[in-house]
């Protein structure tokens, strides 16, 4: 069985893929005031790329409806 390997992006590889400041992602992040999928590791926040691609699409989504 191959192993699924994630394209994890850091908090500024995620503001900048997203089109936000890092300061602004950090703030919903720690306020807890998002729904964007991240995860906290070692006191970093981490981000899946193909999560964050699936819930961009969702947004899309809910936006067209």
């Amino acid at each position: 069985m191959e192993e699924k390997k994630y394209q994890l992006l850091t908090l500024k590889e995620a503001a900048e893929y997203l089109r936000m400041h890092k300061g602004s992602l950090y703030r919903l992040l720690e306020n807890e005031k998002t729904d964007i999928p991240a995860i906290k590791l070692g006191g970093k926040w981490l981000f899946n790329l193909e999560s964050l691609n699936k819930y961009l699409k969702e947004k899309e989504m809910q936006h067209q409806s």
